[in-house]
């Protein structure tokens, strides 16, 4: 974890529990493949809306094992644009619980935080990084992959989690066709999410991608299946007004 700089405080804090528990009560402890996602740099933009009007994210090509809009990932490791790092599992925290790192200057104001869940999920952690000085939103997912050719090929299922802006939750669905190789998800718009997401896209390669929409706004999703046999998956939505942004995590039920 990088130095403090002078007048900067870090504070941790367990907000809420996760609910839709996944197999094994936590577990979590084993280690992802070591990936270095694409970076979006900290480029000292001052704000969500740049001198260049923001355009839609372009739909990847192929869903990465783990991504992140910002800073990087290495197994269950998460660095910020600003070069803090935070080992999200393996740290003897209680399962089920959602853990907020924030920085805040000696007066107490907050300058970022680091946001991730869920200590319940089993192959899964997701979660969110917020400069707010800048207006900076990133969010990012990891987890032990589900090999392409272990995920089923026939069937129907339905994953049930929480979608994560800044470190507010709201419940997620996601209902998977396996044969047709389609994924529709929504995450639960309320006062302090904020608005809703609605995804709809395609499973390949172990992973999907798609379209989403968000308060008026398109945008577009990604993610993975993690465990053996896709027990879990794990993704993000991303958007023009990166306010919007949101990462998630779901159990097969």
């Amino acid at each position: 974890m990088g130095i403090l700089k002078p007048g900067l405080l870090l504070t941790a804090f367990v907000l809420t529990a996760c609910g839709g528990g996944g197999g094994g009560g936590g577990g979590g402890d084993s280690t992802p493949p070591v990936t270095t996602a694409p970076v979006e740099t900290d480029n000292g933009n001052t704000g969500t809306t740049p001198e260049t009007p923001a355009t839609t994210p372009e739909t990847p090509a192929s869903a990465p094992v783990s991504l992140t809009t910002g800073g990087t990932l290495s197994g269950w490791t998460y660095t910020t644009p600003e070069g803090r790092e935070y080992v999200m599992r393996g740290t003897g925290i209680s399962a089920g619980l959602t853990q907020t790192q924030r920085l805040t200057r000696d007066d107490r104001t907050p300058v970022s935080s680091t946001s991730w869940c869920c200590g319940r999920m089993s192959y899964t952690t997701f979660g969110t990084w917020t400069q707010y000085e800048k207006g900076q939103h990133e969010v990012f997912y990891t987890g032990d992959a589900t090999l392409a050719a272990n995920v089923p090929t026939q069937g129907t299922a339905t994953y049930v989690g929480h979608g994560m802006r800044e470190n507010i939750l709201s419940d997620a669905s996601f209902n998977i066709d396996f044969a047709a190789k389609t994924i529709n998800g929504t995450i639960a718009g309320n006062d302090t999410f904020g608005s809703e997401i609605a995804m709809q896209g395609n499973i390949a390669n172990g992973g999907f991608t798609g379209n989403a929409q968000s308060g008026g706004q398109a945008g577009t999703f990604t993610g993975h299946f993690n465990g053996p046999t896709a027990e879990e998956l794990g993704g993000l939505a991303q958007f023009a007004d990166t306010t919007k942004n949101a990462s998630f995590g779901a159990t097969r039920q």
